[in-house]
Protein backbone atom coordinates (compact mmCIF):
# COMPACT_ATOMS: atom_id res chain seq x y z
CA UNK A 1 0.00 0.00 0.00
CA UNK A 2 1.35 3.26 -0.93
CA UNK A 3 0.30 6.80 0.31
CA UNK A 4 -1.00 9.43 -2.44
CA UNK A 5 -1.70 12.87 -1.78
CA UNK A 6 -4.37 15.02 -3.19
CA UNK A 7 -5.35 19.07 -2.96
CA UNK A 8 -8.62 19.93 -2.37
CA UNK A 9 -9.48 23.58 -3.61
CA UNK A 10 -11.62 24.66 -0.53
CA UNK A 11 -10.22 23.01 2.04
CA UNK A 12 -6.48 21.42 2.65
CA UNK A 13 -4.08 19.03 1.22
CA UNK A 14 -5.39 14.70 2.44
CA UNK A 15 -3.60 12.25 2.37
CA UNK A 16 -5.36 8.45 1.00
CA UNK A 17 -4.13 5.07 0.38
CA UNK A 18 -4.28 3.12 -2.66
CA UNK A 19 -2.37 -0.18 -3.46
CA UNK A 20 0.88 0.68 -6.08
CA UNK A 21 -0.60 1.77 -9.04
CA UNK A 22 -3.97 1.88 -8.44
CA UNK A 23 -4.43 5.56 -7.06
CA UNK A 24 -7.07 7.79 -9.29
CA UNK A 25 -5.96 11.05 -10.53
CA UNK A 26 -8.96 12.56 -8.49
CA UNK A 27 -10.96 12.09 -5.28
CA UNK A 28 -13.87 13.12 -3.63
CA UNK A 29 -12.50 14.91 -0.44
CA UNK A 30 -13.61 13.38 2.61
CA UNK A 31 -15.01 17.04 4.33
CA UNK A 32 -16.90 18.51 1.43
CA UNK A 33 -17.18 16.46 -1.03
CA UNK A 34 -15.66 18.47 -3.71
CA UNK A 35 -13.03 17.22 -6.59
CA UNK A 36 -9.76 17.06 -5.01
CA UNK A 37 -6.59 16.34 -7.75
CA UNK A 38 -3.33 14.15 -7.22
CA UNK A 39 -0.35 15.88 -6.26
CA UNK A 40 2.84 14.51 -6.47
CA UNK A 41 5.99 14.61 -4.55
CA UNK A 42 9.77 13.76 -4.00
CA UNK A 43 10.00 10.12 -3.00
CA UNK A 44 11.58 9.70 0.58
CA UNK A 45 15.20 9.43 -0.90
CA UNK A 46 17.42 9.57 2.71
CA UNK A 47 19.08 6.09 3.55
CA UNK A 48 19.04 4.50 6.54
CA UNK A 49 22.05 3.23 7.72
CA UNK A 50 22.10 -0.92 7.90
CA UNK A 51 22.52 -1.69 11.31
CA UNK A 52 19.12 0.90 12.67
CA UNK A 53 17.28 -0.93 9.54
CA UNK A 54 18.25 -4.21 10.79
CA UNK A 55 17.08 -3.33 14.31
CA UNK A 56 13.54 -1.49 12.63
CA UNK A 57 12.98 -4.94 11.08
CA UNK A 58 14.10 -6.89 14.04
CA UNK A 59 11.19 -4.85 16.08
CA UNK A 60 8.26 -5.01 13.83
CA UNK A 61 8.89 -8.91 13.18
CA UNK A 62 8.67 -8.79 17.25
CA UNK A 63 5.38 -7.27 17.24
CA UNK A 64 3.89 -10.27 15.36
CA UNK A 65 6.73 -13.02 15.88
CA UNK A 66 8.25 -12.96 19.16
CA UNK A 67 11.85 -14.43 19.99
CA UNK A 68 11.04 -17.35 22.08
CA UNK A 69 14.40 -18.12 24.50
CA UNK A 70 14.32 -22.45 25.20
CA UNK A 71 17.48 -22.25 26.56
CA UNK A 72 19.73 -20.34 29.09
CA UNK A 73 22.91 -18.46 27.25
CA UNK A 74 26.16 -20.31 27.77
CA UNK A 75 28.13 -19.35 30.59
CA UNK A 76 31.57 -17.50 30.18
CA UNK A 77 35.26 -18.37 31.52
CA UNK A 78 36.10 -18.41 35.03
CA UNK A 79 38.91 -16.37 34.14
CA UNK A 80 37.34 -13.89 31.84
CA UNK A 81 36.13 -10.13 33.25
CA UNK A 82 32.56 -9.03 32.48
CA UNK A 83 33.01 -5.26 30.79
CA UNK A 84 33.65 -2.72 33.28
CA UNK A 85 32.39 0.86 32.67
CA UNK A 86 34.19 3.09 34.98
CA UNK A 87 30.63 4.38 36.48
CA UNK A 88 30.05 0.73 37.89
CA UNK A 89 32.91 1.26 40.45
CA UNK A 90 31.22 3.82 42.26
CA UNK A 91 27.49 1.75 43.02
CA UNK A 92 27.70 -0.08 45.94
CA UNK A 93 28.27 -4.04 46.32
CA UNK A 94 25.32 -6.39 47.42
Amino acid sequence: MAVYGYRCPRCSDIEVIFAMGTAPAEVPCPECGETSSRVFSPPMLARTPAALAAQLQRAERSASEPEVVTSLPPRRAAGTPAAVHPATGRLPRP
